[in-house]
């Protein structure tokens, strides 16, 4: 196998790829031909680490494998294993597989097994921690993507040294992810029987989880090819304070310094990192095939097509190229196209000290015209379905217009950690809504946050085209209710952070006025 050159692998999909019977046989997938790249990436740069998975089994000074059934803190419904059946190399190429089966084990990411549970699939996850980890380069992976409700494969990378906390302070790259790929697409405006075939390119970045935030696009491969169809090569050029994405070496989406930020706990005072931060450590490579969770699991068909499955994320080859032009900046060696999409981000927030009487009292006016003074307003809008705004309203002044296409994806304000307990007997959170349009299958949720998924909902009742209404919820109905999509969980009071979330959970357009918390 050629592994100085550019190895670019098509692949016969064959029987094996879509079906394999009740015993869950590995699914294999061989190797065929070879072609040229669509572009050449710049000489500049220097080939360093790779793994072409030429050998008959995993290669352990390259690959942990991480075996737990934690679900990735967001309900995903698989237990990493280290077995043959989820992940094995044959013939050149590494095999990542879910499979349909109960599986028992950690349920937590550490892989301590002092508390189980058990999962309805298993899959497998490998991070080259320790054994692979860069600052700025140029990261290469040739793969083929799994499809069908309920999949989520991704090749990522997190930091190995967490400098400025937990995540997301710290960093996440998002080289390539892709969900539910040939179900039926929810990218707007796409009509009945449009297949999905969107692959993603996103920053995860900002304070600690839960105030993380992101920042990402999506691209679709030309002529209505779909991922799932065949290896494409997915990349990522990293330089000091930028980073670039790829596919086939089409250079579809640009992030800079401009557009992340970190902010983290230094000597106990929340403190704003350096510009490139938190992208400016060294970070490794993590590969994974999940099933179901908060962004598969809820877009797209819904749900998860147990039909589907078994499924394979299947990987040519992996490779890592350090710039010669200055290592140690990663700068010099570009490729860049004018048609790329320059994605703005987010840049950081002030950083907010509420004084001892915020949260007290009987009344504690959210929105009247302008947000309060210690909130900011943030999304979760991985499908890039969600928009928001305060617009002008005659005769209320300005409102807050939401406006959902899909099926992922809310708004919320983000606040400095409250103790609201002694809310929870007789507190209600109050506000004016006006549904201008809404799908006949969305409920309205408003939810409190006290980091996921420690989150309580509750379902509001409307009427859709209807006029301004006036709707009260109890904050003790929200912490009883727990949260939806994760069974047995609900808001700590004691540590709200989020201190309202609105979610539609399909296609609607609101208006809200005179957000407030109130108590007798």
């Amino acid at each position: 196998m050629n592994v100085n050159g550019t190895h670019l692998a098509i692949f016969a999909l064959s029987t094996a790829l879509v079906g394999c019977s009740s015993t869950n046989e590995p699914l294999v997938i061989t190797q065929q031909d070879l072609v040229d790249p669509t572009g050449t990436p710049s000489p500049d740069w220097k080939l360093i680490w790779q793994d072409e998975f030429d050998g008959d089994e995993i290669n352990k000074r390259h690959w942990n494998h991480e075996e737990n059934c934690w679900g990735g803190g967001n309900n995903e419904q698989q237990c990493y294993t280290d077995r043959a059946v989820n992940s094995f190399v044959s013939d050149g190429v590494l095999h990542l597989v879910a499979i349909k089966g109960s599986f028992t084990g950690a349920n937590n990411a550490e892989g301590n097994n002092a508390t189980k549970t058990t999962l309805p699939y298993t899959s497998a996850r490998l991070n080259s921690k320790h054994k692979g980890d860069w600052k700025y380069g140029r990261f290469e992976i040739r793969a083929l993507l799994p499809h069908g409700q309920g999949t989520w494969p991704a090749i990522w990378m997190l930091p190995t040294d967490n400098k400025y906390g937990t995540w997301a302070a710290s960093g996440e790259i998002d080289i390539v992810e892709a969900v539910n790929l040939k179900a039926q697409s929810d990218r707007k405006g796409a009509p009945q029987g449009e297949l999905e075939d969107r692959v993603h390119g996103t920053l995860h970045y900002g304070r600690q989880w839960p105030n993380n935030t992101n920042s990402g696009t999506h691209y679709q491969l030309p002529d209505g090819v779909n991922p799932a169809d065949g290896f494409h090569t997915y990349a990522i050029e990293w330089e000091e304070g930028e980073i670039r994405w790829y596919v086939d070496n089409v250079h579809y989406a640009t992030q800079t310094q401009e557009g992340w930020y970190a902010q983290y706990e230094k000597d106990g005072v929340l403190t704003t990192a350096s510009p490139a931060a938190p992208f400016n450590e060294d970070f490794h490579i993590v590969m994974n095939l999940a099933v179901g969770g908060s962004w598969a699991g809820n877009t797209n068909e819904g749900g998860i097509d147990s039909s589907a499955f078994p499924q394979t994320m299947a990987v040519d080859y992996v490779r890592v190229y350090r710039c010669t032009v200055d290592r140690w900046s990663g700068k010099g060696c570009a490729t860049k196209s004018t048609t790329a999409e320059y994605v703005k981000g987010n840049s950081a927030p002030a950083i907010v000290v509420a004084d001892e009487n915020y949260g007290k009292g009987n009344e504690l006016v959210l929105f009247d015209d302008e947000l309060h003074e210690y909130l900011s307003k943030g999304s979760y809008d991985p499908e890039d379905l969600v928009d928001s705004e305060f617009v002008s309203e005659p005769g209320r002044g300005q409102v807050l217009k939401i406006e959902k296409s899909g099926e992922a994806g809310n708004i919320y304000f983000i606040s400095p950690e409250v103790d609201l307990r002694d809310w929870k007997e007789s507190g209600e959170i109050v506000f004016d809504l006006k549904v201008i349009d809404g799908a006949d299958k969305s409920d309205l949720l408003v939810k409190m946050d006290s980091g996921w998924p420690m989150a309580g909902d509750i379902e509001v009742p409307y009427s859709k085209n209807s006029d301004w209404q006036e709707v009260r919820l109890n904050i003790s109905d929200i912490v009883s209710n727990g949260n939806r999509f994760a069974p047995g969980s609900t808001v700590n009071l004691e540590k709200v952070t989020n201190i309202l979330i609105i979610e539609p959970t399909g296609p609607m357009t609101v208006l809200l006025d005179n957000i407030r918390l109130e108590r007798k």
